[in-house]
C-alpha cells in the first residue's frame, strides 16, 4: 500500500497494484494507526512469566560471572607459567646453556602468547554480564509497547511496528498479522 495526500492534509493509504488489479479499499491513516495499535496492545507477559524469565536471567548471569572468572583465573596461571619459563630461559642464555638465536624464537613465541593472554584477560574481565538489567528492561519495554506507541511521531511507530511485525497485511478494512 502507499500513501497519498487528499484534501491537501488527509492521508489515505491504497494499493499499488503491484500485483494485478485489487479490490482493495482505501483506508485513512488514522483507521490504520488504530488497526496496529490493537495488535501492538496484544503484547504483554504475564507476570509470572516475567518472574520465570527473571530467575532464568539471574541464574545465567551469575554462571556467565563465574565462566568469566575461573577463564580468567586459568589465563593468570598460564601467563605466570609463562614468566617462570622466560624468566629460566634467559638464564640459561646468561649461563650460555641455550645459544642466542634458541632465546629469541623462545622468546618472541612466549612474549606473543603472553600478549594474547592479557587480551583475553582484559576481554573477560570486560564481558557485558549486566544482561540481566537488559531482559529486564526489555521486559519492560514489552509491556508497555501499547502506551508508547500511542505516544511516538508516526515514523517512530513504523520503526516499532517493524521490530515487532514481519509480516503482515490490509485487505478490506482489516489488518491481519502473520507472526
Amino acid at each position: 500500500m502507499t500513501p497519498e495526500i487528499k484534501k491537501g492534509k488527509y492521508i489515505y493509504y491504497q494499493c499499488t497494484q503491484h500485483k494485478g488489479k485489487c479490490d482493495n479499499i482505501y483506508v485513512r491513516q488514522e483507521v490504520l494507526v488504530d488497526l496496529f495499535a490493537d495488535i501492538v496492545k496484544r503484547i504483554h507477559i504475564d507476570e509470572q512469566t516475567v518472574e520465570y524469565i527473571k530467575i532464568a536471567l539471574l541464574e545465567s548471569q551469575s554462571g556467565k560471572i563465574k565462566f568469566n572468572e575461573e577463564a580468567v583465573d586459568s589465563l593468570r596461571k598460564r601467563y605466570s607459567q609463562l614468566q617462570r619459563l622466560m624468566d629460566k630461559a634467559y638464564e640459561d642464555k646468561l649461563t650460555g646453556k641455550i645459544n642466542e638465536d634458541f632465546w629469541e624464537r623462545k622468546s618472541k613465541g612466549w612474549d606473543s602468547e603472553m600478549l594474547n593472554i592479557q587480551h583475553e584477560i582484559k576481554a573477560h574481565q570486560s564481558a557485558n554480564t549486566s544482561y540481566f538489567q537488559t531482559g529486564i528492561q526489555i521486559l519492560q519495554l514489552a509491556n508497555r509497547a501499547y502506551d508508547l506507541y500511542l505516544q511516538q511521531t508516526a515514523h517512530e511507530q513504523r520503526k516499532l511496528l517493524n521490530t515487532i511485525l514481519s509480516n503482515c497485511s490490509f485487505y478490506c478494512g482489516t489488518l491481519m498479522s502473520h507472526n
